[in-house]
């Protein structure tokens, strides 16, 4: 097993790593085309609210996502671009 000591470039590593969690890779898919709440979020997951927020911190920390906030709602927005055989990090899209 490689340590991470030898691991070139760790910060496409974590952001691989974070992604590989089925939950969080669906959480760029869904808000890829368009910003949803985090509330929207967990009903499309079947989470509890405080789950997909952690997994929304945990994607906003790498960069991965962008939030903004409207009155008291937080809304998402994926800075990864999803194809079917290629991940674009930093994408934003309009």
């Amino acid at each position: 097993m490689t340590d991470l000591k030898q691991i070139q470039n760790k910060v496409l590593y974590e952001k691989i790593k974070v992604i590989s969690n089925a939950l969080r890779f669906h959480i760029l898919e869904l808000t890829q085309a368009r910003e949803l709440s985090i509330t929207q979020l967990a009903t499309a997951l079947h989470l509890s609210y405080t789950k997909t927020a952690d997994y929304v911190k945990m994607l906003e920390d790498l960069e991965l996502i962008s939030k903004s906030k409207r009155g008291k709602e937080v809304k998402v927005r994926s800075k990864v671009m999803i194809k079917s055989d290629v991940l674009i990090f930093g994408h934003a899209s309009s």
